[in-house]
């Protein structure tokens, strides 16, 4: 069982310091056993970071049911629920793709989600956080869980890239009922991890282990300075090439000039029969 002084050893070993700014996602599952739980590994990560820095957590939503900032859980894990709930974290307003922060940047990083076009885009915390020189860790988890890489999609305008009206109403001050379209939202699969051996070669990204979790930690601002112009010359550098990936072979024919039978990407045709991520 991993303590937290244990855990803070080895955070430091992966470039963490006092003064980061830090978007965090995780697999709690993925640590092993952790005196003191949840509450043990945040306390990590925000003692290492110290009063100077800035701890941030995305805390995703669906758009199936209202969105409430106070109560509205986070479903992309446990330790981004308990770290919502803890007193003195502010959660950005946005119905779909939300942060919570805590620190130094926390306000910064937060205001004005709601105001966004787009989820992860200009003006949103998930920019902030690169331009404040941020990292981007990933505990448990690999790049696909990387929410910073939809950020390079929506630079580049990718055409896959679509816009939803999100039908369920926003219970927020000065927002009561208010529906919400969101613009450059994703289609179901991209190959993320394919990028890790160029952040690697390029010293971009820190590997390590936090209990038996494998960790990455990367350089965000040297994230963008490798791929963006590996995205400006080939937009369809993220889309895997499966044939049965009913995703990416749509996003393919986007980049040409045939016709495209918008019933047949209804219906998933991956070979694996529990996958959703295949159906646009």
């Amino acid at each position: 069982m991993i303590t937290k002084q244990e855990m803070k050893r080895s955070l430091r070993l992966m470039g963490i310091a006092p003064g980061d700014t830090l978007l965090l996602h995780s697999a709690m599952t993925a640590i092993g056993g952790v005196e003191g739980g949840a509450d043990a590994v945040i306390d990590a990560f925000l003692e290492t970071i110290g009063e100077e820095g800035t701890l941030v957590m995305s805390t995703l939503t669906g758009w199936f049911a209202p969105f409430d900032a106070a109560t509205s859980p986070s479903a992309v894990g446990y330790l981004s629920e308990v770290f919502r709930t803890r007193p003195g974290v502010l959660r950005s307003l946005h119905p779909v793709h939300s942060v919570c922060a805590y620190g130094k940047h926390a306000a910064f990083i937060t205001k004005g989600h709601e105001n966004c076009r787009t989820g992860c885009g200009e003006g949103t915390p998930y920019l902030k956080i690169r331009d404040l020189g941020g990292k981007a860790l990933l505990l448990g988890v690999d790049m696909d869980r990387n929410t910073i890489m939809h950020s390079l999609e929506e630079a580049i305008d990718a055409k896959y890239l679509r816009t939803l009206d999100i039908v369920a109403p926003t219970y927020l001050e000065n927002y009561q009922d208010r529906t919400f379209t969101l613009e450059k939202f994703p289609p179901g699969h991209r190959d993320f991890m394919m990028i890790t051996p160029y952040l690697r070669r390029a010293g971009a990204m820190t590997e390590g282990k936090l209990g038996n979790a494998v960790t990455k930690c990367i350089d965000i601002r040297k994230l963008y300075d490798i791929v963006m112009p590996m995205l400006e010359k080939d937009p369809l550098l993220f889309i895997c090439h499966n044939d049965h990936c009913n995703s990416c072979h749509w996003s393919r024919l986007l980049y040409t000039d045939l016709e495209i039978d918008m019933e047949k990407y209804k219906e998933n045709y991956c070979t694996d029969p529990t996958c959703e991520i295949c159906v646009i």
